[in-house]
């Protein structure tokens, strides 16, 4: 399975000190109809058990997780623009800003550090001092209570690079949350980038080369520009990584190109770059818990706590494809009754249901997105009710405009599938993100020269 339990073991000081290795996945060219047999979708009862973790433990805080239960809405972008991916330009004056909330508690002193990871996410082989101006260990201290909500909370948020700390080369970051002076108890790790920016890219989303593929998968080939005199040897020293809408499971990683041309490095696969289109993302509105908006079905306010119950979800698989906005899976914390989003917007138990008329047999159905912290984990896996003849699942979330999609997950697959659910099109509006990771024999880390998001709608 590729999911992730989160834990609260103090083991993690060790955790944090230790190499995990993710794994690398190349999505392979099967279509719809290969991919679900008979014994699949089977009639067989089920029983409901916990899932084995796809990853070691020691290679699971180099993600986004929270490792306390009361730790909510963890958010990192880039200052000034919400919906914005987490990454800074290195030596500019561009800033991140990390927000969450702690449910039911008084004001924590929390501490952060950042740890520089190569390109594998494992921690590189830089001292602090190497990535570091100033201060290794910081405070957080902006914090105010909630107010006119159900749920009481304490918001926390940080803005950095700061006065206290610069970051003085480029690469993969993790930035770790702790409780003052207790670093082996992580409450959250979040990560971000800082690119150097140093290189050009040439999209280009296209029909698959494969006739069998051409109407429910894109192939993302490009050219990359270069500076012969700052980079040596790129076809040995450069390494490209490419992720769907942030999905890691079935991302693309250490491509290298098929030709090498004056400073041009050329990538055009027919197999190894070809992601499933999949489909739009659903949505829902729950900036309001004082009406019903278009996806609520109904809202329960007693027990001075928010239920609600959102329509039934409706299988796409066959389903023609139908052109709809989305943000890409993405979030937007809002309350409409409100002024302060942050600290005005309460909680609501949030039921998803996907009627199906049978349990699968061999996997999971789980929710994805932001909203998930883009992992693919445990605490949003659908369960089976035999009685409404259909999976559901109930999520503790924030007011706000929410963006998912369902995937399915075998329990021998090493990535999940979106075509079970969704179905895949080729005409899907997706986000490709490019990361071009550059090493020097002479350097002990990945630098990262390129962070790059195409859209597919602006390369057909």
């Amino acid at each position: 399975m590729i999911i992730n339990n989160r834990s609260q073991s103090p083991i993690f000081l060790l955790a944090l000190m230790l190499a995990g290795t993710l794994y690398n996945c190349t999505p392979k060219a099967v279509s719809t109809e290969e991919r679900f047999t008979a014994s699949e979708t089977t009639n067989s009862p089920i029983i409901e058990e916990d899932k084995e973790e796809f990853f070691e433990e020691e290679a699971i805080v180099y993600k986004n997780l929270t490792y306390k239960d009361k730790i909510k809405t963890v958010l990192l972008y880039k200052k000034g623009s919400v919906l914005s991916d987490p990454v800074v330009r290195l030596n500019s004056e561009e800033t991140l800003e990390l927000r969450f909330d702690e449910l039911d508690g008084d004001i924590t002193a929390y501490q952060y550090k950042i740890i520089h990871c190569n390109a594998d996410w494992t921690q590189s082989g830089l001292t602090d001092m190497d990535y570091i101006n100033g201060f290794d260990e910081n405070y957080i201290d902006n914090n105010k209570y909630s107010f006119n909500a159900y749920q009481s909370y304490v918001h926390y948020w940080v803005e950095f690079p700061n006065e206290n700390i610069q970051l003085t080369k480029s690469g993969n970051y993790i930035i770790v949350v702790y409780p003052e002076g207790e670093e082996q108890y992580p409450v959250l790790t979040q990560k971000f980038y800082v690119t150097e920016n140093s290189m050009q890219i040439l999209p280009k989303i296209k029909y698959p080369a494969k006739l069998d593929d051409k109407y429910y998968r894109q192939e993302v080939d490009f050219t990359l520009s270069y500076d012969k005199l700052k980079v040596i040897n790129p076809y040995s020293n450069i390494r490209v990584q490419i992720e769907q809408n942030h999905r890691t499971d079935n991302a693309c990683k250490e491509l290298i190109p098929n030709f090498v041309k004056e400073d041009q490095l050329i990538y055009n696969y027919e197999e190894d770059n070809v992601f499933d289109g999949g489909n739009e993302f659903r949505f829902i509105d729950i900036s309001t818990l004082k009406n019903y908006t278009q996806r609520v079905l109904s809202i329960d306010d007693r027990n001075s706590s928010y239920k609600v119950r959102l329509k039934p979800d409706i299988k796409r698989t066959y389903k023609k494809y139908l052109e709809t906005g989305d943000a890409n899976g993405r979030l937007f914390i809002k309350n409409i009754d409100g002024f302060d989003h942050n600290l005005e917007s309460d909680y609501a138990y949030t039921t998803f249901t996907i009627p199906y008329s049978h349990p699968l047999n061999k996997g999971d159905l789980y929710i994805y997105g932001q909203l998930t912290n883009w992992e693919i984990e445990n605490a949003y896996r659908l369960k089976y009710d035999y009685d409404a003849l259909a999976y559901k699942t109930e999520i503790y979330l924030k007011q706000g405009v929410y963006n998912y999609t369902y995937l399915y997950v075998s329990d021998t697959a090493k990535s999940a599938d979106i075509s079970l659910i969704e179905g895949t099109h080729f005409d899907t509006e997706n986000e490709y993100i490019f990361k071009v990771f550059y090493k020097d024999p002479g350097e002990f880390y990945d630098r990262l020269l390129l962070y790059y998001t195409a859209n597919s709608r602006d390369n057909f």
